[in-house]
């Protein structure tokens, strides 16, 4: 979205008088008088308005100001809660309902058929479902 002061085409540290300046010239070259009536013309001649009625007053401006912080603050956050979840998705791994196998070996940490652990990285280490020993104390066995 295009802001009062690309509209005006000053910086945002623009002192009043560049600013006036600015709508001076870009109020002559797109008043709808010298450009015959075009639509075009127009539509800028009242956006180059709205922009100098917002931005030559010391507190409006001020407050458009806050108010384009706000704004910026606002898309730098929903950027990066943007770029989190799609890290995140990206990190999960993908569930592949034709390879059941791979699938049970991945949620439970050891294959079904072969009853080994699930990868050499969980080599030694207990797999985090073995519910035996809770089974034998149950059962008493």
């Amino acid at each position: 979205m295009k802001t009062h002061y690309e509209t005006l085409s000053v910086s945002k540290d623009a002192s009043q008088d560049q600013i006036k300046l600015a709508y001076r010239k870009l109020s002559k070259k797109y008043h709808p008088d010298v450009n015959g009536g075009s639509k075009d013309a127009e539509k800028i001649f009242l956006e180059v308005q709205e922009a100098y009625t917002v931005l030559k007053n010391k507190t409006s401006r001020e407050e458009y100001d806050r108010q384009l912080e706000n704004a910026s603050h606002n898309h730098d956050k929903r950027k990066a809660r943007n770029t989190a979840n799609k890290q995140t998705s990206e990190s999960k791994q993908a569930f592949n309902i034709h390879d059941m196998e791979k699938n049970f070996e991945q949620f439970f940490g050891f294959n079904p058929k072969s009853k080994e652990m699930q990868s050499k990285s969980h080599k030694g280490k207990k797999n985090p479902i073995d519910t035996s020993d809770l089974f034998e104390r149950y059962f008493n066995k």
